[in-house]
């Protein structure tokens, strides 16, 4: 029988019980928070599968799990993990793709609307100043006339550019693992990562976090943008270097930005300074954030563990699966 550890809480036991018991797994499920090392090590000591999302997966923590077979991310980032040393030991490493791509996208669209039509600030205007003023923003332009730029074109860009015809902006793209022929399905004009900065009213980071991508939106591409840009992140907040997007927003052509992140996950607010700025608009990583979406990830957590135990590799989500011997 696998033991299967999920390191932290939440209210979808049920659900995973139910998927064990429908999809006829050898497997038991304990739930036992666990956010530093020293608890992983011991509270999952015998642990077949981990179920984790931001615990810390070092290399000291792998190394002292001597029944560990798999690590699956109930996320769709997977950077808790040292995946140098997964990869050493041949540890596959998982995660859930889809599960809240829905939400996600619908939060980038939403964002981009919301400026657009400068909602929050008229809103402030009327409420907070007492001013009926529609004269405001006297540069509000048609979204349609807007350029949007995607970083990545994954499973939430693309779902962002359907949602997104409707309103009949220019689409642009960065991402070069992408064939040609999915961005001409989607009418998306393929584009390098300057001239995404360039170019677009409208940026949209759907960036993974690892070693290649920590910090690489930063000053020179920042430097880029045209007046009045806005930024949107809804990926991982260490795919930004945060002094140079604050500078960016104070001192140069940023007009705006939209964080569903920063680069912590639980940050000191009393010293993080893009939250004092009045244009920047900070939400404490939610785009994910729906019943809808738990249930989905639990119960596609559980699928892909299955899938794993029955040897189904290639319907494991494995991450790592070019990297390691099975």
């Amino acid at each position: 029988m696998y033991k299967i550890v999920r390191l932290f809480e939440d209210n979808m036991y049920d659900v995973e019980q139910k998927m064990i018991k429908e999809l006829g797994m050898d497997a038991s499920i304990e739930v036992i928070p666990s956010g530093t090392e020293d608890e992983i090590i011991e509270n999952a000591k015998d642990a077949d599968v981990i179920i984790c999302v931001y615990e810390p997966l070092t290399k000291k923590v792998l190394e002292n799990l001597k029944s560990l077979k798999m690590v699956i991310f109930r996320s769709i980032g997977f950077n808790g993990i040292d995946m140098d040393y997964a990869n050493e030991i041949n540890l596959p490493v998982s995660h859930t793709s889809k599960y809240c791509t829905d939400e996600v996208a619908n939060y980038v669209v939403s964002a981009i609307v919301l400026h657009n039509r400068r909602i929050l600030e008229f809103n402030k205007s009327v409420k907070v100043d007492r001013k009926w003023d529609c004269e405001l923003f006297p540069d509000m332009r048609r979204l349609s006339s807007r350029t949007i730029g995607l970083i990545g074109f994954g499973n939430i860009p693309k779902l962002i550019t359907k949602r997104l015809k409707a309103f009949g902006p220019e689409i642009v793209a960065y991402d070069p693992f992408v064939p040609d022929e999915v961005f001409e399905e989607y009418g998306v004009k393929r584009v390098d990562l300057e001239t995404l900065f360039a170019q677009s009213d409208y940026i949209s980071s759907h960036l993974p976090l690892n070693k290649q991508t920590e910090k690489s939106l930063n000053k020179s591409l920042f430097d880029l943008v045209k007046d009045g840009a806005v930024f949107i992140n809804s990926s991982r907040g260490g795919v930004v270097d945060e002094e140079d997007l604050y500078e960016a927003l104070t001192e140069g052509n940023l007009s705006y930005a939209i964080l569903d992140v920063l680069s912590s996950e639980n940050p000191d607010l009393s010293k993080a300074k893009l939250v004092d700025l009045d244009n920047v608009v900070v939400t404490p990583h939610i785009a994910f954030y729906s019943q809808d979406a738990f249930v989905q990830g639990a119960e596609d957590t559980m699928k892909n563990i299955h899938a794993f135990m029955n040897k189904e590799y290639k319907n494991a989500e494995i991450v790592n699966l070019r990297n390691i011997e099975l």
